[in-house]
């Protein structure tokens, strides 16, 4: 692959540019940022994403700023709520949160409204993105894991009144981003409130082609926080999002309506008793109304659609972490519990010779569709000489059940009539990591993680939900997934050198949740112009292989930068392919090793900045290089992605402590291109192409 070469080259460049800077910059004081999770965990595992990272930039949602990440890309279906995808794990796979365990659950089943859609990131503080099945003390862990943080309290000796204003603009969408924050305290109390609104227009692709992804966002909250005493706080949190036609050009519909109201009461306590060395306990609940049509569309005025769904997920967790000599030991409890309902309603409109006449169809999504699960958890740190050792293990119960009426049966097989299902499910986690030089740091990762079916796979029925053209059917006795990870990581870290990072990691999915086929005597479909019914089955396995590979420049430096390279594959030892002919399926056959379906390329990032006036002003230019994906699915049908380059500038400016201005150019080149993962335009072969030139600029002003 020649962007792999290139990527390369460069860096073994960056590198020597940067001893040469070594050898003529003098030391200076770095003063390290609050570090939020608790113990030592190989870098590997966890990376953070801080405020000031993406304040500077123009990004209009949290799935494009995940992005950013190496290894993790994201489903794009419309100018905002891009899904993330890490290293290949998607949806349910990931365990995506806010604040340590506060879980949402979107109302969309073609998911135009992941769990970060409803979260705005001019109200995130710091992003955890936690890769692989190691860390399981926020719920079952399968792929990774995304921890979204919003405010934390801090008390002041005396009153103290803060304030934080945003604005964003950037030209190509002709959008704007606000948000006004409000907060402060005492010694006693803490207060934050805090309001943002965001209006995007359609945006312009690299071929000058305007695509209707515009929307409008707002959202306003509320945190309240009381020390009781020295060692311990209760904090009550308020937290409210809307969208207001948000246009998804690669979905049959478009999101008339989305409101979210979140609420959450945390108390954390520390230092309770001399081997007590916290104690936590959260309960909330988050509910998503959910309204799409197909209003703004062509084919209003012969069919109209309306579906709205209703979701709701409560629960909470509870820790406690005991100090052991020199080792930890965190246990635990969580419960979660999630509602869904549903229902669609189409109406064809009819003219004949001047009389109208309107014929209206009315069916369930989901029908008071229920998943809980209750967990414990333990997790056990400490060092063995030179050894750091993080062991953790969890134990699920799972059940779901549903008040669907659909019965399913042909030939003595039932496809769909017990609705309710529940599952004991076991993972564990392993890391161990040593400095086996100076600098130079080793680390180890072995785990299991178990994830049961979600309310789409169980209980979805007749829609087109998957990445190919069928309708699909829920399945309500699916077995639970079970990845069994190895990661393998190499790190050095040298004041003067910098921080070069190396990661590996293979994947083994046992009772793999795909697509299959149901014989049209079995199901017919029920959506236009799909090609049959697939309904969700477990296969015995699949693998994911890949790598990540990251280099950072001292901070010290005034020239800085970074260089970031990763790459993921996922095959299927088997499976069957249906073939196709004159948008029909006419047979089928055996495919083995395919490739897996939406798999992102080779990918990789070079960032350089240097630091003027007294590190006031900054410029930095960021150049990506994507290699053509041509492992793609067989029997999925998939196309292979061209490769492309982007490169993109920014300065940024902060004249007074107080006062920030960043402005830049992203795509320089106006260049049309379009992510692997990005859906195909509704009712056409050709893929969502991302924006093309985009000048912005943000101003920060906090005191």
């Amino acid at each position: 692959m020649k962007y792999l070469y290139i990527s390369s080259m460069v860096m073994v460049l960056f590198c020597g540019f940067s001893i040469c800077k070594a050898q003529n910059t003098t030391d200076t004081l770095i003063h390290l940022n609050e570090v939020l999770i608790e113990g030592k965990k190989p870098a590997h595992t966890i990376i953070q994403l801080k405020s000031r990272s993406f304040e500077v930039k123009s990004i209009p949602d949290i799935g494009d700023l995940l992005r950013t990440v190496p290894n993790v890309s994201g489903i794009r279906k419309g100018g905002a709520c891009i899904d993330p995808v890490i290293r290949g794990f998607r949806y349910s796979q990931l365990n995506i949160m806010l604040n340590n365990g506060t879980k949402i659950e979107g109302g969309c089943p073609n998911r135009m409204d992941p769990v970060t859609s409803h979260v705005e990131e001019e109200d995130v503080k710091n992003i955890e993105v936690i890769k692989g099945p190691y860390v399981l003390k926020y719920g079952p862990s399968f792929g990774g894991i995304v921890n979204m943080i919003t405010d934390m309290p801090h008390f002041y000796s005396n009153p103290e009144l803060h304030t934080r204003a945003f604005y964003g603009f950037e030209t190509n969408a002709n959008g704007q981003r606000e948000h006004l924050s409000l907060y402060g305290g005492n010694k006693s109390l803490y207060f934050n409130v805090s309001g943002g609104y965001k209006n995007f227009g359609n945006y312009k692709d690299g071929n000058d082609k305007t695509i209707k992804t515009s929307f409008q966002k707002y959202n306003f909250s509320g945190n309240l926080a009381y020390r009781i005493k020295q060692n311990q706080m209760l904090m009550l949190s308020y937290y409210e999002t809307h969208g207001r036609d948000v246009l998804f050009p690669a979905l049959a519909m478009d999101e008339k309506s989305d409101d979210t109201r979140i609420f959450s009461l945390d108390y954390h306590a520390k230092q309770l008793a001399k081997n007590i060395r916290f104690f936590d306990c959260k309960i909330y609940r988050s509910q998503v109304d959910h309204l799409m049509d197909n209003s703004k569309r062509a084919n209003y005025s012969t069919m109209e659609a309306v579906s709205d769904v209703d979701a709701l997920n409560s629960g909470g967790r509870t820790e406690i972490g005991f100090l052991l000599g020199k080792s930890m030991l965190n246990i635990g409890t969580d419960y979660e519990r999630i509602d869904k309902d549903g229902n669609k309603k189409m109406t064809m409109i009819m003219d004949m010779g001047g009389i109208i006449t309107r014929s209206t169809k009315k069916f369930n999504i989901w029908n008071k569709a229920l998943i809980q699960n209750t967990g414990v958890f333990a997790e056990y740190i400490t060092n063995i000489k030179s050894f750091n050792v993080v062991a953790s293990l969890r134990g699920d119960y799972n059940a779901a059940s549903s008040d669907d009426t659909l019965t399913l049966e042909k030939d003595g097989t039932n496809y769909f009539m017990d609705n309710s299902s529940n599952f004991i499910n076991y993972s564990f986690g392993f890391t161990i990591s040593r400095k086996i030089m100076e600098n130079f740091n080793v680390g180890f990762s072995i785990g299991m993680g178990t994830r049961s079916p979600n309310m789409l796979e169980r209980y979805i029925k007749f829609m087109p939900v998957g990445f190919d053209n069928y309708d699909y059917l829920g399945n309500p006795q699916l077995k639970p997934e079970k990845n069994h990870q190895l990661d393998i990581s190499l790190e050095y870290d040298n004041e003067t050198f910098g921080n070069v990072l190396v990661n590996g990691f293979y994947s083994h999915i046992t009772d793999y949740i795909t697509g299959q086929m149901l014989s049209p005597s079995v199901a017919t479909p029920q959506s236009q112009g799909v090609l049959g019914v697939k309904q969700f089955k477990n296969v015995d396995e699949v693998n994911f292989t890949g790598f990540e590979l990251k280099y950072q420049l001292p901070d010290k430096y005034r020239f800085g930068g970074s260089l970031q390279a990763a790459y993921t594959r996922a095959t299927i030892p088997s499976t069957t392919k249906y073939i196709v002919v004159n948008n029909e399926v006419t047979s089928e056959k055996i495919i083995y090793n395919d490739p897996l379906p939406e798999i992102p390329p080779f990918e990789s990032t070079l960032e350089l900045n240097y630091k003027l006036l007294n590190n006031k002003l900054s410029p930095s230019l960021s150049w990506r290089l994507v290699a053509e994906q041509n492992q793609v699915s067989d029997a999925f049908y998939e196309a292979t992605t061209p490769g492309f380059q982007l490169l993109n500038f920014s300065l940024t400016y902060t004249p007074y402590k107080f006062v920030t201005i960043a402005s830049g150019v992203k795509n320089i080149f106006d260049k049309p291109y379009y992510e692997h993962l990005n859906r195909k335009i509704i009712g056409s072969t050709s893929k969502l192409y991302e924006p093309g030139r985009s000048f912005f600029i943000n101003l920060l002003i906090q005191f």
